[in-house]
């Protein structure tokens, strides 16, 4: 299966203060969330949330490429990952079972919209113009060091070293949002998988490309010529839920339920589980959502 694969993949349900005043922003942006087509099948037919207890199965749009996060295993064929765990634990407390559609990231938001799903059940980044056409949940779920990637040839060894480079970006992420006001005299190309962006750095046609901790661990051990720069994280993002707007029982019960799994270190027990290892073979920093959704530095 790969990330062109559109078909539903049925499986069973298993199981600071600026950082807080991010963390309240990110339930603020959800709650100013703009209109979306969805809105109106939510007031006809009431919430998302009755019809999944009615009929016992939520359809949920998924990005399924970005191992350890979210992946297909390819012993067992099946969805696995933090995220797929979480998803499915959210599921079972529910008596569902998630329906996956399998869509390309970037596309994630307007199937959304057009109805195609009902709620995104993968994290994405809280970027204030997906904000536009739904709503995100009140708590994170993961938080996200974003570190740069260079050619392991690379004279670059710090950020001012690459002023005037060339990143490979994933398409639609928060790396390219953020890197062109972080590198404003930088040129950007988007790619639509992150292996791409790797590949762009590893043969030279690019000098950079941001990515993810979770997602770096994974390219650098595919990609031997590839390092990271060094340094602290370029920038950290929060991650969570992406619904309809306009669906506060959904909203509601969604951000209780990950409200209460963070104050039982649920998210912060399967980040150590899936993200930590690579990130500590690499040396890369973390976070682990804490209490209320407060973030917590982990040394990996």
């Amino acid at each position: 299966m790969t990330e062109n694969d559109n078909g539903p993949v049925t499986a069973k349900s298993t199981r600071g203060g600026l950082l807080k005043a991010a963390m309240l922003g990110a339930g603020a942006t959800a709650l100013a969330g703009g209109a979306a087509p969805a809105l109106a099948s939510t007031k006809a037919g009431g919430s998302i949330l009755d019809k999944w207890t009615s009929s016992k199965k939520a359809k949920l749009g998924v990005d399924l490429s970005f191992p350890p996060l979210q992946f297909i295993d390819p012993k067992t064929k099946k969805p696995s990952g933090f995220m797929v765990e979480i998803t499915e634990m959210m599921m079972k407390d529910l008596g569902v079972t998630p329906e996956y559609v399998q869509t390309p990231f970037a596309q994630l938001f307007a199937g959304l919209a057009a109805g195609k799903f009902d709620m995104v059940g993968i994290a994405a980044t809280i970027l204030p113009s997906r904000a536009l056409q739904g709503w995100f949940a009140g708590v994170p779920v993961f938080y996200e060091s974003n570190v740069v990637l260079v050619k392991r040839s690379s004279k670059a060894h710090n950020l001012n070293a690459l002023s005037h480079a060339k990143f490979a970006v994933l398409q639609g992420s928060s790396q390219q949002a953020s890197g062109s006001v972080i590198f404003p005299k930088a040129s950007f190309k988007a790619f639509a998988s992150e292996s791409d962006a790797a590949t762009e750095v590893s043969v030279g046609r690019a000098d950079a490309a941001i990515f993810s901790e979770f997602s770096a661990g994974s390219i650098l051990g595919k990609n031997k010529n590839l390092r990271t720069l060094g340094g602290p994280p370029l920038f950290v993002d929060a991650n969570t839920y992406f619904m309809p707007k306009e669906d506060e029982k959904l909203w509601q019960w969604v951000t209780n339920w990950l409200r209460y799994q963070s104050t039982h270190q649920t998210m912060a027990g399967l980040w150590i589980k899936w993200v930590v290892p690579p990130a500590r073979k690499y040396h890369l920093q973390t976070q682990l959502v804490g209490t209320n959704g407060t973030a917590v530095p982990f040394k990996a």
